[in-house]
């Protein structure tokens, strides 16, 4: 076994495996990271495709939160351009949304939507006025239920409406933000996404992929003297007596064993206890990690065009499709993520059962037919690059685990801990939730063990 210096290594180079590597490098610790592909970033990464740069994943930057202090704090540059412009589409027309006034400005614009069925909207706003509504938020995120026995989000708002335009705007958000559908999300976890400053309304997108962002991480690692290899597959995380000892890696075509105390896995709960083995495990974890965790589909449509197929400059919200959610045409903000003259969107949906394997071509044809109805200008200037359907025993789901349904980042292994989307913060979703489990796992890190130096 080798004995090196390094005091921690992170297994997988997402958001949340970049972000815990950065701090604890920035904090005095010798950090190696290790990526088994050639490129960093997993699912915040980009592919070069006939002169595009596509998303491996997520698109979306939180601004001004989680991730732009990780950033701050470890000295890494944050080149984002933000995104100022948010719509919802509604029966063929476009509501912009302002960039201030949260719920508030949401009912608005159902009211705008509903202009021919004021009195139903009209009943939902004199019922649920904003105050009330933000405080039934709040109320239900400080009585957090488990979440199989939770109500869903939409059966809560029956309560309250049965107007299906008004459930197919929340639809619309929660599919977005939280990969899974309305009547799947517990409820106490999008009041807990709300009341926490939620929907994330400041976000922007990488202007040369995401890949050069999760670049600009790893600089920020070997900047402060750790290491990060690509091409590098770990084979086993070493235990001895309920502790982390190690890891066997393979790289170069050989294979080597590294002895450490710390290993921070970025590859999913399920994965981490396979490379550990299970019988490393007490009975109680175990059974969490096989029955609480609840991988999320996904599919996601890239299309380029000659021309902005999208009539509007911004993020637009698909209200009431068979499947799409959210539209982004990332080049009206970053034109040089497409060759000269051509377009860039990115388009993502969900299958209306997150529980179960989906039928990958059905539900891309659903995809596919939804932005035809959508949009009217589709068929005249775009073309489909790329389809994309993440199915839930995928190495790469939309999350390893529905919001709500995560477990502790902290393992009963000494020195092993998990960060990524399987150990989600309550009320934390995307990329922000991912970051912020790398600076919730460094924290531990510095308050348990030593840098050796």
């Amino acid at each position: 076994m080798e004995r090196g210096s390094y005091n921690v290594a992170v297994i997988g180079s997402g958001m949340g495996g970049l972000s815990a590597a950065a701090l604890l490098a920035h904090a005095g610790y010798h950090t190696l990271l290790i990526e088994k592909r050639e490129r960093l970033g997993g699912r915040f990464s980009t592919t070069e495709y006939q002169g595009f740069k596509l998303p491996t994943g997520a698109i979306g930057i939180q601004m001004g939160g989680e991730i732009e202090s990780v950033f701050s704090e470890t000295g890494a540059e944050f080149e984002i351009t933000p995104v100022e412009r948010l719509f919802y589409w509604i029966d063929g027309n476009y509501y912009e949304l302002p960039e201030k006034g949260g719920m508030r400005a949401l009912l608005d614009v159902l009211n705008k939507a509903e202009a021919k069925s004021t009195k139903i909207v009209g009943r939902i706003a004199k019922e649920v006025a904003v105050e009330k509504l933000m405080g039934a938020f709040r109320k239900r995120a400080a009585e957090r239920e488990r979440p199989e026995t939770d109500v869903s989000f939409r059966d809560w708002l029956l309560q309250y409406t049965d107007n299906e335009r008004v459930l197919a705007v929340f639809q619309a958000i929660i599919a977005t933000n939280h990969g899974i559908n309305s009547w799947e999300v517990p409820a106490a976890e999008f009041f807990a996404f709300v009341s926490q400053g939620g929907g994330y309304r400041r976000y922007g997108i990488a202007p040369r992929g995401n890949v050069a962002v999760a670049e600009s991480l790893a600089r920020a690692i070997t900047d402060n003297g750790g290491e990060v290899w690509t091409n590098t597959e770990v084979k086993r995380i070493m235990v001895k007596e309920g502790r982390v000892t190690g890891i066997a890696i393979q790289k170069e075509g050989k294979e080597l064993e590294i002895g450490l105390p710390i290993v921070i896995s970025n590859t999913g709960p399920r994965q981490t206890v396979a490379l550990t083995g299970s019988q490393n495990f007490d009975n109680a974890y175990l059974r969490e990690v096989n029955w609480k965790l609840r991988p999320a589909p996904i599919v996601t449509t890239l299309v380029a065009s000659d021309q902005p197929f999208i009539e509007v400059p911004g993020m637009v919200m698909v209200v009431g499709a068979r499947r799409i959610c959210s539209c982004h045409q990332v080049t009206t903000w970053c034109p040089d993520l497409a060759p000269p003259g051509k377009h860039l969107a990115v388009i993502f949906g969900e299958p209306l059962n997150s529980r179960q394997p989906m039928n990958a071509r059905e539900e891309i044809e659903a995809n596919i037919q939804d932005l035809r109805d959508t949009f009217p200008l589709f068929d005249k200037y775009a073309s489909i690059l790329m389809t994309d359907a993440r199915n839930i025993d995928d190495e790469w789901p939309c999350y390893h685990t529905w919001p709500g349904y995560d477990l502790s980042p902290l393992t009963p292994i000494r020195g092993l801990y998990n960060v990524g989307d399987g150990v989600k913060s309550f009320g934390k979703v995307g990329l922000y939730a991912c970051a912020e489990s790398g600076r919730i796992v460094a924290e531990d890190i510095q308050k348990t063990f030593a840098t050796g130096k």
